[in-house]
């Protein structure tokens, strides 16, 4: 996301919540009342400001004319997920993150990712994993396992004898063959620098 002000953060988030919960865009003067903003032409630069970044697109002349490009799509970000030993996943939610929804690719969820047992597939540290919750997956995909009480990113493996393991990106990490039970399928990868 582009460098904006708490101010502008909250004029997005405020137009994002007003479209999900009424299904239209507020008024510029609601925006102003909502974010503490008395003038409709400072409303109208911070909108300006926001649709230079491509986060929306406004029609002038029209004080409901906005559309969010940002998303209104959020992703809840949950705990965080292992790669490499396993470490226990949180159950709370830590934030959202608002993307679009072709970014988003069907995932229902975040989980931030801790270990480099996967970065020779491209997944480091710190990185946020896109999971669309389901209990299958197919040979060769990326999914979000339970081991134990331990969630974990690995590559799901049918094994030569029958049965399933899930498989490290690094050569120091053995598979895992103990039981499991796939939590989701990984769709998506968000990386910050």
């Amino acid at each position: 996301m582009p460098e904006l002000t708490a101010l502008q953060r909250k004029i997005l988030a405020f137009i994002n919540d007003c479209v999900e919960e009424r299904g239209l865009p507020p008024t510029l003067r609601e925006i102003g009342a909502k974010c503490g903003v008395t003038s409709t032409g400072s409303v109208t630069y911070h909108l300006r400001v926001l649709e230079d970044h491509g986060l929306l697109k406004r029609q002038e002349r029209s004080s409901r004319a906005i559309e969010t490009l940002e998303s209104g799509h959020k992703l809840p970000i949950v705990g965080r997920v292992g790669a490499g030993s396993a470490v226990i996943a949180e159950e709370d939610v830590e934030g959202t993150l608002a993307v679009g929804k072709d970014i988003a690719r069907g995932a229902d969820y975040l989980l931030k990712v801790r270990g480099e047992s996967m970065r020779d597939a491209g997944i480091y540290e710190g990185d946020l994993v896109q999971v669309r919750k389901q209990d299958d997956a197919r040979d060769g995909e990326l999914v979000v396992a339970l081991v134990g009480e331990a969630a974990v990113v690995k590559t799901l493996r049918r094994r030569a004898g029958g049965g399933w393991q899930l498989d490290s990106a690094h050569p120091e990490f053995k598979p895992i063959v103990e039981e499991f039970r796939v939590l989701g399928k990984v769709v998506g990868l968000l990386r910050r620098y």
